[in-house]
């Protein structure tokens, strides 16, 4: 876009952004070199980016703006790569239909506004804005810059490598690698549990799971996919010729001083292979029972029923509540010199110093239920079996938990009184039951409200009373970069416990309903604990219906 030099000039000399002299001089380097007068005063240092932009701006009809306090629409952020949006200094702030507004240190650059429509195939509305906030905002949206040095490395892989020819093709092809890495190292940075990569039909999308809730990450253009999820296939040790049948590995990759475990699984769809990378973080992981959420009284009860030379405690609750971490928490409470501990797991999520665990593999026939009749061979004090899932492994379970050991186990069952209907459903005797069964512990997982951007809300008398929420302040989330517009940061847990007692024993003779025994037995409800911490300010009331029903 052609402007004026006298104009422009002019213009910084009104705003006293420079004199007559450093104009004269800037006007003589322009007449001899052809380059615009901006560029010349920007290479002279004569004027600050921010004021030359923002004149330009003005003399083209564009906004310049402050990006403090902006939050990015997370779709739009998902439109752009972040290694283009650093190399363009651009951040996408909006998606309207076909239109993605871009804010750049330098939205006069046409070749940058066409290549950002090129990659994200929509229509780019550009805005100004200072370089230093884009940049500070990049880092907020997409995760600190990667260096060079910071690239995650690999450690070791599943199985045995591909061919040399193979790696060498992949490896080549510079812009899969960098892709992979970005993509590991968002997903640790943000906190992710889990990295979705998706094929459809016009390319390749990227999501994360973080704080169990899946986030816009990208989207790759559809010839970029083989050779990304390629390099992901030769990180695992995957067979890079298969693409028909799942195939499951894991790899180990050292980023920020930090070893990740990351376990991946591919399963063939109608536009290619989705793959999904399980990322295990040890040092992010507090394997403490005080750090889960629960209450002293909790804690406490949970502590008693782990002193116990043997006996059965049971972690209920679906996929992705935390009783894996729960189990984890328990052993490390119990991890002694003067304990025998052993585990058969499906899979290892993390290991567990001290401790001999086993990981189960159906097809060379060992299952749970064989798996836990041999460890009772190897003199244990503690054992972990992963989860109850069949009559066999109820019934070796709970004679082990008779002779002298103490088991842990896990249950997927809604709360913790729906434990025993199902055990009993699943052949387990009501009389070695009743003996056995120290401890049940529901659990969920909840989001924590961010504490730099949650703000109280008005909650009508009516639904104070419902959800008994009191007198005091109610939270709910608002959304900020420190949190990436979500208004949350992080989980916690809510529990419920039911411990053994002569009433537990005679609902398990009597065959009593989760109902029943819940009315009789069980004490605060999963609701009710998430209520209490909605009247903490930990958490939201939406969070909590969310997440459990009344």
């Amino acid at each position: 876009m052609a402007i004026g030099q006298k104009r422009f000039g002019e213009k910084l000399l009104e705003a006293g952004l420079l004199t007559a002299e450093d104009l004269e001089a800037a006007l003589a380097v322009q007449r001899a070199t052809g380059e615009p007068l901006g560029e010349v005063i920007l290479k002279q240092k004569r004027v600050l980016e921010e004021d030359v932009m923002r004149l330009l701006c003005e003399e083209a009809g564009i906004e310049f703006r402050s990006l403090k306090g902006v939050i990015p629409d997370p779709a739009a952020v998902a439109q752009l790569p972040a290694e283009l949006a650093r190399e363009k200094a651009a951040v996408p702030l909006g998606l309207e239909k076909n239109r993605l507004t871009v804010a750049m240190a330098n939205p006069l650059d046409l070749k940058a506004v066409m290549a950002l429509e090129r990659a994200t195939g929509r229509l780019v509305h550009v805005q100004g804005a200072p370089r230093k906030e884009i940049e500070q905002l990049l880092d907020s949206v997409y995760g600190p810059a990667l260096r060079k040095d910071q690239a995650p490395q690999l450690i070791e892989d599943s199985g045995p490598r591909a061919p040399p020819e193979a790696i060498t093709a992949v490896e080549g092809t510079a812009r899969a690698s960098q892709i992979t890495d970005e993509l590991i190292r968002r997903g640790v940075a943000m906190g992710a549990t889990d990295i979705h990569l998706e094929p459809l039909e016009g390319g390749l999308r990227v999501r994360y799971r973080v704080d169990g809730v899946l986030r816009e990450g990208g989207f790759f253009a559809r010839n970029l996919q083989p050779a990304i999820l390629t390099r992901i296939k030769v990180m695992a040790g995957l067979d890079i010729a298969e693409s028909r049948q799942p195939q499951d590995g894991r790899l180990r990759v050292r980023y920020d001083q930090r070893e990740i475990d990351i376990r991946i699984s591919t399963f063939p769809t109608l536009y290619g292979e989705d793959i999904v990378l399980r990322l295990l973080d040890r040092s992010q992981v507090k394997l403490d029972l005080s750090a889960l959420g629960m209450d002293p009284q909790d804690i406490e009860a949970f502590r008693h029923a782990l002193n116990r030379p043997e006996g059965l405690i049971l972690i209920t609750g679906p996929t992705g509540a935390g009783k894996t971490t729960t189990l984890y928490a328990a052993l490390t409470t119990l991890n002694t010199v003067t304990r025998a501990i052993v585990t058969l797991e499906d899979p290892i999520e993390y290991e567990l110093p001290g401790i001999r665990q086993s990981q189960i593999n159906p097809r060379a026939g060992l299952t749970f239920a064989t798996g836990l009749r041999a460890l009772l061979r190897h003199d244990p004090d503690v054992i972990l079996v992963g989860e109850m899932r069949d009559r066999d492994t109820v019934e070796i379970g709970l004679s082990a938990a008779l002779t002298g050991h103490l088991v842990l186990t896990t249950l997927h069952t809604n709360s913790a009184a729906a434990a025993i209907p199902r055990l009993l459903d699943m052949g387990a005797e009501p009389f070695v039951l009743a003996s056995a069964v120290r401890l049940i512990v529901a659990q969920r997982l909840v989001r924590v409200l961010c504490a730099e951007c949650k703000r109280p809300v008005q909650v009508p008398d009516a639904v104070r009373q419902r959800y008994q929420l009191g007198t005091g302040t109610v939270y709910q989330p608002a959304g900020c970069p420190a949190c990436q517009s979500t208004g949350y940061r992080g989980r916690t847990g809510i529990f419920e416990l039911i411990a053994d007692s002569p009433a537990l024993a005679e609902c398990i003779y009597q065959h009593a309903s989760a109902e029943e025994i819940q009315r009789r037995c069980g004490g605060r409800t999963l609701f009710e604990h998430g209520l209490q911490k909605v009247r903490q300010g930990i958490t939201s009331l939406e969070e909590v219906l969310s997440k459990v029903s009344e």
